[in-house]
């Protein structure tokens, strides 16, 4: 399959670097055009890429591909970094934010000397995630099946917040880490960045985010069902 993303280049990625070690304007105006050529542009090819496939797994999917890569200028205003420019990129696949705040999403990022990809679901106020632990609990069999798709996909779990106490004392042991989670993370890193620089990402994106398909739908419904309850309300 032809695909429009050819690769991000070590060059550009060193260029990437540059710019945010000097942290100047002049720097970044006298290599802007490169820094997009090399960077940006090969970012929103691959949300085009990939959007046929996202599509079909959410029809919701709100996929424009300048909206969907993060910039290159950081907006220091209220952050205490006053560093302008980034050394990392990112692209979310999602709904449109505004209409479905706080919806789960797939990821693609990378680092100087990394990049990884995968499905998220983090919420503002972790309470509501509870409306995840209620469903695991309706239906353990599902999910269970949906974290072994994630498996297959090559994906890890992991979570930044934990429940300190147990509040499903006789749920069955192999779901305590996910009822015990406020937000979830299925994701791949690598560090092989040669592989960055090769449309073969495309194939290998395509595959684990179909794979991943039953943890992404678990979660959307576990979002729609809170947009329901008014736990999320969509912004004015």
């Amino acid at each position: 399959m032809e695909y429009n993303y050819k690769g991000i280049t070590p060059e550009s990625i060193e260029l990437l670097c540059l710019n945010r070690f000097n942290d100047s304007k002049p720097f970044y105006e006298e290599h802007k055009e490169e820094l997009k050529e090399g960077i940006t542009v090969p970012m929103r090819q691959m949300v085009l890429d990939l959007s046929d496939l996202l599509y079909d797994i959410d029809d919701k999917m709100y996929l424009d591909p300048v909206r969907a890569v993060s910039r290159i200028h950081r907006d220091t205003r209220g952050n205490r970094s006053k560093i302008k420019y980034r050394e990392n990129m990112w692209t979310f696949f999602r709904r449109y934010k505004k209409e479905y705040p706080q919806a789960p999403f797939y990821y693609f990022e990378f680092y100087p000397n990394r990049f990884g990809y995968g499905l998220v679901f983090w919420l503002w106020r972790p309470t509501n995630f509870q409306v995840v632990h209620e469903m695991i609990m309706e239906n353990p069999k599902r999910f269970i099946d949906a974290v072994n798709a994630c498996a297959e996909a090559g994906f890890s779990f992991s979570c930044t917040q934990y429940y300190k106490t147990d509040r499903f004392p006789d749920a069955p042991e192999v779901l305590k880490p996910f009822l015990a989670a406020k937000n979830m993370a299925f994701s791949y890193d690598c560090y092989d960045m040669d592989r960055l620089n090769s449309p073969a990402l495309i194939d290998e994106m395509r595959l684990a985010f179909d794979i991943a398909r039953p943890m992404y739908d678990f979660f959307i419904e576990a979002h729609e069902r809170m947009m329901q309850e008014g736990l999320i309300k969509p912004e004015d």
